[in-house]
Formats: C-alpha cells, structure tokens, sequence
C-alpha cells in the first residue's frame, strides 16, 4: 500500500509542462507509471486538476480513454463541441480519441481528478 496526501504532490503548469493550449491550469501526478515497484499493475494513472476562474484546457483527444469527478468549483466539460455543465460530484468518461476540453466558469477554482487508462507501455502514464 502506498499513502500520499494529493494537496503535498507538486503541481505543475500545463501550459508551461506540455505545451498545451491551456491557460491557469494545474496538474499534479498522485500516482503514474513510478509509484511502488514491480507489485503494482499500473493499467492506470490518477491525477489532480486544478483550473483558476477563466481558465480552460483547450479541446483535445489522445489514444487512451480518460474518466474525471468533479471535486470543487463550476466548470463546462466540452465534449465532440457540445459544452456540458460540471458540478462537484459530477463524473465524465471519455472514449480514447474523443475530443474533449475543460473550462472554469466561475469566480473560484474547478478541480477534479482524472484517471487515465495506460496504453501500450505505459508512456502516457509517465508524470513530471
């Protein structure tokens, strides 16, 4: 077993970490490709957004299907151009190669975890 507090894990700028079209958006790692040894499976990534008011990740895809809940704050979740209201305990899934985006729309952060499924060995699961 493995213990870690998700407000002591380093987050990183999106923009500035991957070149993304994001602006005020953070992610920290909780758990990737490196955490525990060779006991752990990793079939999977989890990971903490932060988005700042008037923040957004810009429509995106990518081959590895993606599912997200809301934890705090008010956010559109953007999905094939169709924006969806997104709630604190809200839950979204997203096939692999489906667009979708982030957007805060309100005047305090939109956070969520997301759990990302790894693909073939595992690069996208590979944290900062």
């Amino acid at each position: 077993m493995i213990k870690r507090r998700a407000d002591e894990v380093i987050a990183y700028d999106v923009k500035e970490a991957y070149g993304s079209d994001a602006e005020g958006v953070a992610i920290r790692w909780i758990s990737d490709l490196r955490t525990g040894g060779d006991e752990y499976l990793h079939h999977f990534a989890l990971r903490y957004f932060t988005i700042k008011p008037e923040g957004y990740l810009a429509p995106h895809k990518h081959p590895w299907e993606q599912e997200i809940i809301v934890t705090k704050g008010k956010g559109q979740v953007v999905m094939n151009n169709k924006a969806f209201e997104a709630n604190p305990g809200d839950v979204f899934y997203f096939a692999a190669n489906e667009l979708h985006g982030f957007r805060n729309v309100a005047d305090s952060s939109f956070e969520f975890y997301c759990v990302i499924g790894c693909v073939e060995k595992g690069e996208n699961c590979i944290g900062l």
